[in-house]
């Protein structure tokens, strides 16, 4: 692939940050192998490079990349993730933060606080509404992990979200988790009816 028209005549900065507006939307719209061609040899390329890594099943490469509490999040590493966390000032990462530590502590079937993910929830609704859709696909992961069947309502209300705002990257897991769940409540036809829907989004991925 080549930059865009428009970035051609500019200077290596502005065709970096070309380059990683297109990579990341990409990752974002989960199309993976045609973000690695595009995500920029910087701190935010590198981060999405091992996200995508870790999304399409590289778990060796990806873990080769700078480690973060979301790279273990797709990695379905809770223990690395609640390593990595850390406090913030900034709301919006310490937002993060709590939902990354809610989705740790349920997959490790302990307990976690639900008020406050809720209020990162919140302040992700507040200052950032992709985000907010982002964080609801974590929560609802971990509400899977607490009980399958009372996670239904979370793992449908990310999945609207996520077709609202256009985001891709996590809809083989969500749709996946969804057919789980589905099954685990005995409605075993419209799991089926899920888990093709998830194996097609998989496919998307690659």
């Amino acid at each position: 692939m080549k930059l865009p028209d428009l970035a051609k005549g500019v200077d290596a900065r502005a065709r970096q940050a070309a380059a990683w507006a297109v990579g990341s939307t990409l990752f974002w719209r989960g199309r993976f192998s045609d973000a690695r061609q595009w995500l920029p040899e910087s701190a935010e390329g590198r981060q999405t490079l091992g996200w995508s890594l870790a999304l399409q099943g590289e778990r060796e490469a990806a873990l080769a990349l700078p480690h973060n509490p979301m790279l273990h999040f797709f990695l379905d590493q809770p223990e690395a993730c609640l390593a990595r966390l850390g406090a913030s000032a900034d709301p919006l990462e310490s937002a993060w933060a709590e939902l990354l530590r809610y989705w740790a502590l349920a997959r490790l079937r302990q307990q976690p606080d639900e008020a406050s993910a809720q209020a990162a929830l919140a302040t992700l609704r507040r200052l950032a509404p992709c985000d907010e859709a982002r964080g609801l696909a974590v929560h609802a992961v971990a509400a899977f992990h607490r009980h399958p069947v009372y996670a239904l309502p979370h793992l449908n209300h990310a999945l609207d979200l996520f077709a609202r705002f256009g985001l891709h990257h996590l809809e083989a897991r969500l749709l996946e988790l969804k057919a789980r769940a589905l099954e685990a409540g005995g409605l075993l036809g419209e799991a089926g009816r899920f888990q093709r829907a998830a194996a097609e989004a998989a496919k998307r991925h690659l």
